[in-house]
């Protein structure tokens, strides 16, 4: 029997399902396969929320008034596990060009979930805890209008244009394809082909220099990134300046976000294959560290924006056969 097909990111946020009998309130399942080191990825905790808000304000305000979201701020309050989990929403602000949602992921208690095990009879439903806690601004990406401007004039020196911006490394003759086991240490890891410009000193996507990194990333599967909610999962991706100085970082420490910040710029084309994410670290510090995200798509369109705060705790050794 052939193996089963996964469900892919827009089935599994398609699956958000109001509650029957209330206003404001969804389910959805995630399963293991969304997972990092020890949690569901926040980044795809962030696209089930979005989704949520979607749908909140199709029923609340009608299809087509906010498609999009182009803010999001995620605070991460606990680890997410696989599961069934419920998600709150409500209206904080509404305006003619934009809608501020307040949106809680939760998950049962522990405790709840165990006397629900031990007493299978009983009557009411576990009690919820805040997993996480999203305020998502929505409105219509295609009717923006207002003032743009260009990083640099039409006079400025192509060197100083480039400094400013540099232009993406060519896929197939400057990058090559990360195959160090830890690309497949973790079932979202493992979705991704990751391809990363050539480094001398053999650590990957270095080619900017000091806290700089660089990766394209496209899903194993051929899946498109069609959907702006692909971006709120791939804001989560970066190749972390913090784990790529050194060789098997991730050996000996485990990295957590505590919050997360994405501003959306455009809906990538549906057909939309490879993109190229650069992360930024300003400062690496104390077991605490900043990065900033951008998503470009193949033709050097920017597609997002994300700033994270992330949390690097070591990993305690294990002891085999009276050995570390």
């Amino acid at each position: 029997m052939p193996p089963q097909s996964k469900p892919s990111l827009l089935e599994v946020v398609s699956s958000v399902a109001p509650v029957p009998g209330t206003r404001g309130q969804f389910t959805v399942t995630i399963t293991r396969d969304w997972c990092t080191q020890h949690s569901v990825l926040g980044g795809f905790s962030a696209a089930v929320m979005l989704s949520a808000g979607r749908k909140f304000l199709e029923q609340e305000l009608g299809d087509g008034l906010y498609p999009d979201p182009v803010h999001a701020f995620v605070q991460f309050l606990r680890e997410v596990h696989p599961g069934e989990c419920t998600i709150t929403c409500t209206i904080s602000r509404t305006s003619s060009r934009r809608c501020v949602v307040t949106v809680e992921l939760k998950r049962a208690a522990a405790a709840a979930l165990k006397d629900q095990r031990e007493t299978p009879n009983t009557t009411g439903s576990p009690s919820l805890i805040t997993t996480t806690l999203g305020v998502f601004t929505y409105a219509d990406i295609s009717k923006e209008q207002g003032l743009t401007l260009e990083p640099h004039s039409a006079s400025t020196k192509v060197a100083a244009a480039a400094a400013i911006r540099p232009p993406l490394p060519n896929r197939q003759t400057e990058c090559t394809t990360i195959d160090n086991p830890v690309v497949d240490a973790t079932p979202v890891t493992r979705k991704m082909h990751w391809v990363a410009p050539r480094s001398a000193n053999g650590l990957w996507g270095h080619r900017l220099g000091g806290h700089n990194r660089e990766v394209w990333l496209s899903f194993r599967d051929g899946t498109k990134f069609s959907d702006i909610l692909h971006l709120a999962y791939l804001s989560d991706l970066p190749l972390h300046p913090a784990a790529t100085h050194t060789p098997d970082f991730y050996a000996k420490h485990a990295i957590s976000t505590l919050c997360l910040s994405i501003e959306f710029k455009r809906r990538p084309d549906p057909a939309t294959e490879w993109v190229l994410t650069r992360s930024t670290s300003y400062q690496i510090a104390r077991g605490r560290y900043d990065v900033s995200l951008q998503i470009y798509d193949e033709s050097g369109a920017l597609l997002a924006l994300s700033q994270h705060v992330v949390f690097v705790t070591d990993l305690k050794p294990v002891w085999v056969e009276g050995r570390l």
